[in-house]
């Protein structure tokens, strides 16, 4: 019980970008690529809070926890990008999904060199004890 409790934070910001995923946006900025970039920062958040979930639950290898993190997070990004598609004046774009799996290597890259920090060791180790 205490392992899935690692992932709330993944499964409430999934929630959130999924809410988001169902508005229609008219916004226009005039910045090259904004679209991919936004699609990045949000999932390279998801990819923290799953790496964190992975990190903390898995007593596994680095590859293993690397794996997990983005093989479900290319599952998430996937059905955010179908869910986008029967959303009036949304899309599915395979381009949004590559820069959402690039966002959430992202993610799992701050996680882990984050976890490797002196603080970070802290953190984990008072986290893993409740």
């Amino acid at each position: 019980m205490k392992k899935i409790l690692f992932f709330t934070p993944a499964a409430l910001y999934y929630a959130f970008i999924f809410f988001l995923s169902s508005r229609s946006y008219d916004i226009k900025i005039d910045f090259l690529f904004f679209d991919k970039l936004i699609h990045l920062v949000e999932f390279a958040v998801l990819g923290f809070f799953l790496s964190f979930g992975y990190f903390m639950s898995l007593k596994s290898s680095l590859m293993i926890k690397a794996v997990f993190t983005v093989c479900s997070g290319i599952l998430l990004a996937g059905l955010d990008e179908f869910h986008q598609y029967f959303v009036p004046r949304r899309s599915l774009e395979f381009s949004d999904l590559v820069a959402d799996v690039i966002g959430i290597i992202i993610g799992f890259l701050l996680c882990f060199y984050l976890s490797r920090t002196a603080r970070g060791k802290i953190l984990v180790e008072k986290l893993s004890k409740l």
